[in-house]
């Protein structure tokens, strides 16, 4: 090889080296780079300071607003209807009289004993003069008077039974139902008269209770109650819940009082929560904001250096998308509840 092919050949390897040199630093410079700005990352986040509230864990069930006091008026004896005193929707109050049965027979002798009455009464005063003229004997006065009284006694027992022919409300309540007319017979085994009254003031709400939650719902548990058309909800308490399951629908009824109140109408539905569960003081979170991995469950954490720090945590029960969570935060632990989607752990944070 020539002087001018050597000269040639180094010159260009020259060149190659410096420009591959120069690529090389260019590469490690673009990556110091990359990692001053990823350790620089700061992500925008909601936190939550962690403070103890209540969590109840319900179950929902269907109710519906039931009577609790439904009778139906009926007389003492069979007898047919002579009059009606009541119509549908009328306060009536216990003791009342709706309607009376035909007594004619009862009433002539009513009639009678009066007559004899009188006329005993008469015998008596006559009787009571002459004793004070002393004249007749102490046993016509006392046999005068006997008769009397006896006749009084007998009058007082015959005008009981008349009570018997009237139809009384035994309690407090309206008129509901009127199924009833003058000369229909009380004694008819079809069809008989419905003269039906209901106690408004008394109403309760009714819910049936799948049979898996026996062992939870019980007499006590705390319950709200929604009525969606009229746009109410009450904080209140199951006041009994039946311990017998019902064997076709495999349900049990668990029941509600409701205050007196105008709004609250029979048969109207209602939304029922029963608490099933409770604690006081409990650490409640949002369950989106779980990070689910092979090790368990954590949450993002404002760490003690200002960065986000991920912390491991024990879930309990679960009610309307929140959780309980059972261990892992203490007092105030700043919980990242929003933008924790976009989080690493180490990543800075702007609140």
């Amino acid at each position: 090889m020539n002087d001018s092919l050597k000269i040639i050949l180094f010159a260009f390897l020259a060149i190659t080296f410096t420009a591959c040199g120069g690529d090389e630093k260019e590469a490690t410079t673009t990556k110091e780079t990359a990692i001053k700005t990823d350790s620089a990352r700061k992500v925008s986040v909601v936190v939550t300071p962690m403070t103890p509230t209540v969590f109840n864990n319900y179950i929902d069930v269907q109710g519906r607003v039931d009577l609790d006091e439904v009778v139906n008026a009926i007389p003492e004896m069979p007898g047919i209807i002579s009059s009606i005193l009541v119509r549908p929707g009328q306060s009536v109050r216990k003791g009342q009289v709706v309607a009376t049965l035909r007594s004619e027979t009862v009433d002539r002798g009513i009639d009678q004993l009066d007559q004899q009455i009188s006329f005993a009464k008469t015998l008596l005063d006559k009787q009571q003069r002459l004793w004070d003229q002393e004249i007749g004997t102490e046993i016509q006065l006392l046999s005068a008077k006997n008769n009397y009284d006896a006749l009084k006694k007998q009058k007082d027992v015959t005008m009981s039974n008349r009570s018997s022919f009237n139809v009384i409300s035994p309690i407090n309540g309206v008129v509901d139902a009127l199924d009833a007319s003058v000369g229909q017979s009380y004694a008819s085994p079809v069809n008989p008269p419905v003269i039906r009254i209901i106690n408004t003031s008394k109403l309760k709400i009714k819910a049936d209770v799948p049979e898996n939650y026996a062992s939870v719902v019980r007499t006590g548990c705390r319950a709200k109650v929604i009525f969606p058309d009229i746009n109410d909800t009450l904080l209140t308490k199951v006041y009994y819940a039946e311990r017998v399951i019902n064997t076709i629908s495999r349900t049990f009824a668990a029941y509600i009082n409701l205050p007196s109140n105008a709004k609250y109408q029979p048969n109207m539905t209602a939304q029922v929560k029963i608490a099933t569960y409770e604690n006081p003081r409990a650490f409640v979170l949002p369950m989106s904001v779980i990070q689910k991995t092979d090790k368990g469950d954590f949450v993002y954490v404002v760490g003690s250096d200002g960065k986000a720090k991920l912390i491991p945590v024990q879930l309990g029960n679960t009610y309307n998308s929140k959780v309980e969570i059972i261990s892992g935060l203490t007092l105030n632990d700043k919980v990242i509840t929003g933008g924790y989607e976009e989080l690493n752990e180490g990543d800075g944070l702007l609140f």
